[in-house]
This record gives structure tokens, C-alpha cells and sequence, in this order.
């Protein structure tokens, strides 16, 4: 995609290129398709398993298409997406939205066939990450909750009280692998940590994180403030240095002394389990809702009272755009989704329905 002639003037201001910050152009196109062309090795993938796919040309998802205008301008591009989620949600048999932040971010360099093998590959190495209902996803989330509360327990101690759960700090890192948060320049040294450390190099990269930000963290007053650090917003890390502190401090993290499997066993049991049921008997009771209404792909975590929509914290930490912009994060209210559920005679949600988005599926159609 990179090579493309149009490639800047169409894709250079689209929400995947926010974070290239110049970085491409200053390295050279030719010298960052070298770099990236080694990431199969570095995955243990062998050439010879780029296969020729076979694309579908049944009719897209809608949660497709619209990942797709989120993420391009230029319509080739985001057919191109479209095929390679839809040909990678029949593969893994579920599909979540960190699934396209990756494979969009490796469209830069890959063709189809490449992107699709090492997305497998990936896949394999975040085993139920990718899935509607990530429970694997929230038990490694757990599990990294644990081993933060031994190394830094002044921090987990700071989250507790601004009511900041260990399933919503950690998303965009650990399903979204840094894609939209860290500058292309760190991006780039992040994937390559990952792709040979896998889920370990991720608790090691958050604790990294942790280390490093633990003075700002602490001192932040509020649950906006400390999601906006995690999150790295401009707002808030103003010193891109500290991005390469943090891979830096990544790589002297030892977490060998951790029985992982036993405490992703016990916190599955002790914080995962219940909730899940919980949640369960809660979506199974709410009609005609079954994704959050803004991107229509992750379970609805919150309701707010002024948009009267259910939301996912995902579309809470986006910028405001489409179904979402008019909401305030400093003026409205939102309520869990236990609530809404035990009061939900009084409250009354606006529909997102199919029909709104017939011209964009015709449009995009593979």
C-alpha cells in the first residue's frame, strides 16, 4: 500500500497514519518494507507458509464495512480490508475490533496473502483474544492486575479507588497491539518485541509502562486523567521519549519468578467467572441490543443516561465521531450495565438499525 502513487494524498490524514508522525518518510519506504519483511521470521513463520488465499465474495459484515471507513479513505483500500477480515473472521470463528487495527496497520507493507499468514500466526500467539467475548483476553488482564499488585501495589492500590478495572486499561495494548496509541517510530520496535515474546512480552511491556509512569499515575486526580495517560494522549505524554523509555525498561523485566498458568487459573476463577455469568444473564435480558451502538462490535459495558445508548469503553477512550459525537464526556452520565439492567423500564435506548447502513454495504460490497 505504501507504494501506491496516491498512497499520502489519499491515506495520510486517515486515523491509521495519525501516529506515523513523519517517521516513514524520514526512514524511506524501501528500507521500512526490508524491516518489515523480516517480522515473518521473527514470528517463527516460514515463507513457504504464505499460502494463496482464497477471498470470499459473499456479502460483507456490516461491522466490517464500517471498520473500514473508519480506518481509509481511498475505497480499493478499504475493500481490501474487508476481504482480509471477513476471510480471517470465517478462519478464527469470531471476530473483534483489534483484529482490524492490526491487520490494517500491516496492509502498509503486505499483500493480502502476507497479511492474512501473519495474522494466523498472531492469532495463535493471543489464543481467544480476538473474539467477541474475549474471556482469554480478560483473564490475561487479570493476570497481569496480579503481578502488577506484587511489583507496584501503590498503583493497582491508585486504580481501585478511581474505580478502574483491570479489563479496561489494557485493551489497546494487549487486542489492539499498540496500533493508534504508540508513534509509528515505537510501534515498529513494539511488534517486533511482540512477535518473538508474544503474550509474556506483553505483561512485560505494561509493566514497563507502569514503571516508568508510576510518578504520573499517582499523582493524576481522576479516572479521565489516569485512562488519558494510559492511553498515551497527547494531552497528557507531550515527551515521545518516554516511549522509548518504556520499550527500553521492557526488555530488563523479568516475570519468570510467575506461575502464569496457575494465576491466570486462579484469577479466572476468583474475578472472571462470576462476571461472566453476570453478564451473560444481562445481555440475554436486554432486547434488541446486542453490541454497543456506537461501533456495533464490542459488548456494551456502560449505558449513558443523555445519549440513551449503550456503550463499550473502546468508543468511551475514542475521539468523538459518527453515532458518539455528540457525547460529553465532562457532562453526561453513565451508568454499568447492571443498573441499566435492573432499571431499564425507565430508560430508553435509541436503535442503530441495519437499514442506516444499506448505501455503505452496497458500496463496499468484495
Amino acid at each position: 500500500m505504501l507504494r501506491s502513487t496516491d498512497f499520502w494524498k489519499d491515506e495520510g490524514e486517515t486515523s491509521l497514519m495519525l501516529q506515523e508522525k513523519g517517521f516513514i518518510q524520514s526512514e524511506g519506504i524501501e528500507k521500512i518494507f526490508e524491516r518489515t519483511s523480516k517480522w515473518f521470521e521473527l514470528a517463527g513463520l516460514k515463507r513457504e507458509e504464505i499460502k494463496i488465499v482464497e477471498f470470499s465474495t459473499d456479502e460483507p459484515e456490516r461491522i466490517f464495512v464500517l471498520d473500514a471507513e473508519r480506518t481509509f479513505s481511498n475505497d480499493i483500500n478499504k475493500k481490501k480490508l474487508v476481504k482480509i477480515l471477513t476471510h480471517l473472521k470465517k478462519e478464527f470463528g469470531d471476530y473483534q475490533q483489534g483484529l482490524s487495527f492490526v491487520a490494517s496497520f500491516l496492509m502498509l507493507t503486505m499483500d493480502e496473502n502476507e497479511n492474512v499468514a501473519l495474522m494466523t500466526k498472531i492469532n495463535s500467539m493471543l489464543p481467544g483474544y480476538w473474539k467477541h467475548e474475549a474471556i482469554d483476553f480478560g483473564t490475561s488482564a487479570f493476570t497481569l492486575y496480579h503481578i502488577l499488585q506484587q511489583t507496584h501495589p501503590s498503583i493497582t492500590k491508585h486504580l481501585e479507588s478511581n474505580c478502574i478495572d483491570a479489563g479496561t486499561f489494557c485493551q489497546k495494548w494487549f487486542l489492539g497491539l499498540c496500533v493508534h496509541l504508540l508513534p509509528f517510530k515505537y510501534l515498529f520496535q513494539f511488534f517486533e518485541k511482540f512477535l518473538v515474546g508474544g503474550v509474556e512480552y506483553l505483561y512485560k511491556f505494561s509493566l514497563a509502562l507502569f514503571t516508568v509512569l508510576e510518578k504520573r499515575i499517582l499523582e493524576a486526580k481522576n479516572p479521565q486523567v489516569i485512562f488519558a495517560i494510559l492511553r498515551f494522549d497527547e494531552s497528557e505524554i507531550k515527551d515521545e521519549e518516554i516511549f522509548q523509555q518504556i520499550l527500553d525498561k521492557s526488555d530488563t523485566i523479568d516475570i519468570s519468578a510467575y506461575n502464569l498458568k496457575e494465576i491466570s487459573k486462579d484469577v479466572y476463577e476468583r474475578n472472571l467467572k462470576k462476571r461472566i455469568e453476570s453478564a451473560h444473564k444481562v445481555h440475554a435480558n436486554v432486547e434488541e441490543i446486542e453490541d454497543c451502538q456506537w461501533c456495533l462490535d464490542n459488548f456494551p459495558e456502560f449505558y449513558c443516561l443523555e445519549c440513551k445508548q449503550l456503550v463499550c469503553q473502546d468508543c468511551l477512550d475514542d475521539k468523538p465521531t459518527g453515532p458518539n459525537e455528540t457525547h460529553q464526556e465532562d457532562s453526561h452520565t453513565l451508568i454499568s450495565m447492571e443498573e441499566y439492567e435492573n432499571n431499564r423500564d425507565k430508560y430508553k435506548q435509541k436503535s442503530t438499525t441495519v437499514e442506516t447502513l444499506t448505501k455503505d454495504l452496497e458500496d463496499l460490497k468484495v
